[in-house]
């Protein structure tokens, strides 16, 4: 019975106005649990990880400059380096203990 409600749903034609609002609830839930919430097996939003994953690239011995990091780290996260510095000076700003 849930299957015919489910393919009724499918094939209804709700209008432009329905689907956009789908979309956007669709597009928001993404948002919300994909880039703005930790991840709960290690704690990291995408961007940091992203972030860790180019300093661990770049990782020579050597000091590296934040505009390198964050340009290496442009390879990886498509929102641009505002993003990708913000996101580096609030992981090294961050105490834990």
């Amino acid at each position: 019975m849930a299957k015919a409600n489910k393919e009724e749903y499918l094939h209804t034609d709700t209008g432009i106005s329905g689907q956009y609002k789908t979309w956007f609830l669709d597009y928001a839930s993404y948002v919300i649990l994909e880039r703005a919430v930790p991840a709960v097996e290690d704690g990291l939003k995408p961007v940091q990880r992203r972030i860790l994953h180019a300093m661990k690239e770049m990782d020579d011995g050597r000091f590296n400059k934040v505009a390198n990091i964050i340009g290496q780290s442009m390879q990886y996260h498509p929102h641009g380096d505002a993003s990708i510095g913000d996101a580096l000076v609030n992981m090294g700003q961050k105490i834990y203990w």
